[in-house]
């Protein structure tokens, strides 16, 4: 889970905690957050968990070591069977990973991201609906590999455009 504030009064971190309990409900699940971005998404983070507080059946919650190491997040993303996360980066690598995910939009940037891949956002922070969330989330922890095979094209595709720029600027040095 990789979530950050957005909205001043909280109500979009309230509707990802209601979202993630619903989750919860159906199937116990492994709750990681992963912040990003110290130490905003941290405290974003503690207090989605603090709404959570003990959610039974087998799940469980805890907070990753904060994201300052690049390389560390990235090996924290693909540890995860799902990724649910506003931040694009957490987004990235999880593409990058080949992890599911579903993203939360509060920015045209995440849905144009989600979209290069084939994916529309799970919900905004405006409006984010707690079952069709726990709906499709379960449906990725139970069909990861359709999942992967499904985008597999797409993420291959953003990997070879991401590395263009560094192949122009060798070009242009020599």
């Amino acid at each position: 889970v990789s979530l950050r504030r957005w909205r001043k009064d909280g109500a979009d971190l309230a509707r990802a905690a209601e979202a993630l309990t619903a989750l919860a409900r159906r199937r116990a699940v492994r709750l990681r957050f992963l912040p990003f971005h110290t130490p905003s998404d941290a405290e974003a983070s503690k207090e989605v968990m603090e709404r959570l507080g003990s959610l039974g059946g087998g799940s469980s919650v805890e907070l990753a070591a904060p994201g300052d190491d690049p390389q560390r997040m990235l090996l924290e993303v693909g540890r995860c069977d799902l990724l649910f996360g506003m931040r694009l980066h957490a987004l990235i690598y999880a593409a990058n990973q080949e992890v599911p995910m579903l993203g939360l939009s509060y920015d045209p940037k995440i849905d144009q991201f989600l979209h290069r891949l084939g994916l529309e956002p799970v919900g905004t922070t405006e409006r984010l609906d707690p079952e069709a969330f726990a709906d499709q989330a379960v449906a990725l922890l139970e069909g990861g590999e359709a999942w992967r095979e499904r985008h597999r094209g797409a993420i291959r595709t953003l990997k070879a455009e991401a590395v263009r720029p560094a192949q122009q600027i060798v070009r242009l040095l020599r």
